[in-house]
């Protein structure tokens, strides 16, 4: 059972007008964006076979099968990370949108370096700003493993963060 032109229209719609910001939200979820544009398209054909249904809330599940072909995809490679390595094809050459680029750039290579699911987990609580609760609920977990993967998510930022910092310390010496 396909979709009417009409339902077509409002889908099409819908990703015209949602698409960057939910390719966003998979790019922080995956290192790579070919792959988070993967992840996006297998979402989005996962939302089209129940359009028709009229979804109440459609980025929400969207953003619900971002996050489950994630962790399908993460399960699939036995939970090793790929780290995130900066695009070739990714230069400052506008100026006004280079702090930008180069804060998005440095965020991915921060949670480039985090398991998938404390990245998950990082994005949805710190990023995505969603509650204990709802990111236990999105993750299909318990409250307390939500805020241990936080906990040591956020801790793994942090002394990446202070091994950057400390040659530069020790040259303003």
């Amino acid at each position: 059972m396909g979709m009417t032109p009409s339902e077509e229209q409002g889908f099409a719609a819908f990703v015209r007008e949602r698409g960057d910001r939910l390719l966003r939200y998979a790019h922080l979820l995956v290192a790579d964006r070919a792959e988070a544009e993967d992840v996006l398209q297998v979402a989005l054909m996962r939302v089209a076979r129940h359009w028709s249904k009229g979804l109440d809330a459609p980025e929400a599940y969207v953003r619900t099968a971002i996050l489950n072909t994630v962790r399908d995809g993460a399960r699939r490679r036995h939970l090793v990370p790929i780290p995130a390595e900066p695009a070739g094809d990714q230069r400052h050459s506008d100026g006004d949108h280079s702090d930008a680029l180069a804060a998005r750039s440095r965020l991915e290579g921060l949670l480039g370096v985090l398991p998938p699911r404390q990245r998950a987990t990082v994005v949805l609580r710190v990023i995505e700003g969603l509650s204990e609760a709802e990111t236990a609920t999105a993750l299909d977990c318990s409250v307390g493993t939500v805020k241990s993967n936080l906990a040591r998510g956020l801790d793994k930022v942090r002394t990446v963060l202070a091994a950057e910092a400390g040659p530069k310390e020790r040259t303003r010496r």
